[in-house]
C-alpha cells in the first residue's frame, strides 16, 4: 500500500494547484524516520534521502560534472510534462512563507526528474534553511488525485557539511572525459599549447588517483604534409613528448606503450586547413579494468 498522507495542509495545498476536486497523494518520510545518507569518493558525491513507497531523491555530482538533483522512482508514477516545484514551510513552522520554484521537466519512467545545476543548487539551499521540497505532478495513470513527492529537511544539515566536504575533494575530471583524449600540434612542431597542456595534467590527476587504470597507450599523428618519412619522425617526436610530460606528472614509464604513426591514419581530409589541424594530434587511450567502486572521502 501507498503512503498517503492527506492533512488538512496537505490537501489544501493541492486545492491551490489543481482545483476544487483535487487533492494530493504524499510520498515523503515520516518525521520520526527522516534520514540524509552521503556516498564519497574522489569519483561522486551523493547526498540521498530515502522516500517510502516511492524511491529516492538523489543530489549527485560525478566528478567533472555539474550537481543534478534526480528522483529515482521504484516503478514509474509521474506523468510525462512539468511538475510544481515548491519550497514548503513545514507544519511546525507555520510563519515561514512557501516559495514557488517553477515548472520542471517530468518524464514518465525510473528516472522521472533530473534538475540542471542551477535549480539543484537551489534546492540545497531551500532545505538548508529549513523548507521541504515537495515536487507535485499527476501520475501517468490517470488518477483524480495528484502526487506530491516531499523532501524533508529533518536531519539534512550535519549530511550537507559532509556532502559539501566530498565536494572539496572531487577530481576535475571522470574517466570517461579523459579515457580518450587528442592533444593537437601546431604545423611542423612538436610542442603543445598550454591547453593541449591541462589536458595532459588531467589524464594524469585521474591515472594516479585510480588504481584500476591499467595502461596508457600514446599514438602520435600528422597531417599529409611535407614528406612521409619526415612526418613518421615527426609523430614519434610528438608522441615521445606527450610521455615524457606524463611522465614529469608522475605516471610510471611501465604504464606507457609509445607508438607513431606519421600521416597513415587522418581523422578527417586533409585538403582543408580545418581538417591538417585536426590530424595533426596525438591520443592517449587510458584503459582500466572497471569502473571505480565507491569508497571514503579522502
Amino acid at each position: 500500500m501507498k503512503n498517503i498522507t492527506k492533512s488538512p495542509i496537505a490537501w489544501l495545498f493541492g486545492l491551490s494547484l489543481f482545483g476544487p476536486a483535487a487533492a494530493a497523494t504524499q510520498y515523503t518520510p515520516a518525521m520520526d524516520k527522516s534520514e540524509w545518507q552521503v556516498n564519497s569518493s574522489i569519483f561522486l558525491c551523493e547526498l540521498r534521502q530515502e522516500v517510502p513507497f516511492y524511491g529516492a531523491a538523489s543530489f549527485y555530482h560525478k566528478a567533472g560534472e555539474r550537481l543534478a538533483l534526480q528522483l529515482q522512482a521504484d516503478t514509474p508514477r509521474l506523468k510525462t510534462g512539468k511538475a510544481r516545484l515548491t519550497a514548503r514551510a513545514p507544519v511546525w513552522r507555520p510563519r515561514m512563507k512557501n516559495i514557488e520554484l517553477g515548472l520542471v521537466p517530468v518524464t514518465q519512467g525510473l528516472l522521472p526528474v533530473s534538475l540542471n545545476d542551477q535549480l539543484s543548487n537551489r534546492a540545497l539551499t531551500e532545505l538548508q534553511g529549513g523548507r521541504e521540497l515537495v515536487f507535485t505532478r499527476y501520475p501517468w495513470y490517470g488518477a483524480v488525485e495528484s502526487s506530491q513527492v516531499a523532501l524533508s529537511p529533518i536531519k539534512f544539515q550535519p549530511a550537507y557539511q559532509q556532502f559539501l566536504k566530498c565536494l572539496a575533494g572531487l577530481l576535475p575530471v571522470n574517466y570517461d572525459q579523459i579515457a580518450k583524449t587528442s592533444v593537437y600540434f601546431p604545423s611542423s612542431g612538436d610542442d603543445f599549447p598550454l591547453s593541449e597542456k591541462r589536458k595532459l595534467s588531467n589524464i594524469a590527476i585521474y591515472t594516479l588517483a585510480d588504481p584500476k587504470v591499467t595502461h596508457l597507450y600514446i599514438d602520435g599523428h600528422t597531417d599529409s604534409k611535407g614528406i612521409r618519412d619526415e612526418n613518421l619522425e615527426l609523430s614519434k617526436r610528438r608522441a615521445e613528448a606527450v610521455a615524457e610530460f606524463l611522465k614529469r606528472e608522475g605516471i610510471p614509464e611501465n604504464k606507457f606503450t609509445v607508438r607513431w604513426h606519421g600521416e597513415r591514419y587522418p581523422v578527417v581530409s586533409n585538403q582543408s586547413r580545418t581538417g591538417r589541424a585536426q590530424n595533426r594530434r596525438v591520443t592517449v587511450r587510458v584503459d582500466r579494468d572497471v569502473a571505480p567502486e565507491m569508497a571514503s572521502a579522502p
